[in-house]
Formats: structure tokens, sequence, C-alpha cells
């Protein structure tokens, strides 16, 4: 995994892992650079795993405080961006460790933030 890429391009780059009809990547990195990532998946449980979540559970928890977010999710079949902005669950879980920045990628493949 080439960390030094564009957070927003790695994202992109990481959806290809899904195995899931919507495919999402989660990059998570601050002024250091990226230091977490990760994709949706049927999870341990086969109930589901968030790239959000599975990306903070690679994560250095103390630095997710002055993180930002970058999420992307696309069809698998198509290939088209869907939004990616995160789901109820994660955002209470980001929220929690008080990152600073989430953006996500909307359907039209814009970047957007809050």
């Amino acid at each position: 995994m080439n960390t030094r890429q564009n957070p927003k391009e790695l994202a992109v780059a990481l959806m290809s892992r899904s195995r899931c009809s919507v495919q999402v990547g989660c990059v998570i990195a601050d002024s250091n650079g990226v230091f977490a990532w990760g994709w949706n998946s049927s999870g341990p449980d086969g109930f589901g795993l968030c790239a959000e979540r599975h990306a903070i559970s690679r994560a250095n928890k103390w630095r997710l405080g002055y993180a930002t977010f970058y999420i992307a999710a696309s069809r698998r079949k198509h290939g088209r961006p869907v939004i990616a902005k995160p789901c109820a669950k994660c955002q209470a879980v980001i929220d929690h460790y008080g990152a600073k920045r989430i953006y996500w990628r909307d359907h039209d493949g814009t970047w957007r933030n809050y």
C-alpha cells in the first residue's frame, strides 16, 4: 500500500478490495500522513463491516482526534459512484473519537465534506 498517495485516490483504489455489491474504501490521515485504511466486507460475524469501522479498527486510536476521513463508494456491477456519507453507526464512532473532518464522494463523483 502506497500511503504517500493522495488519500482521496487511495480511498478510490481501496474499493476494489471489497466483494460487496456497493464497494466502499476509507482512508484515515492526519498531518503526518495516512495511518489507517479499510474497505467494507461481510465482517467476522457475517453481518457486514463498514469501511470506516474497518479502518478505525486498524488505526492508532490516539491519532483519530486529529484525523481526516476520506470515504469513496461505487456500485460493483457498473462502477458508478454512489453517496459514501457514513452511516449513523459509523458517524457515532467517528464522533466518539473527535475526528477533525470527513470527506466523502457524492453520487456524481464530487468530494464533499463536513
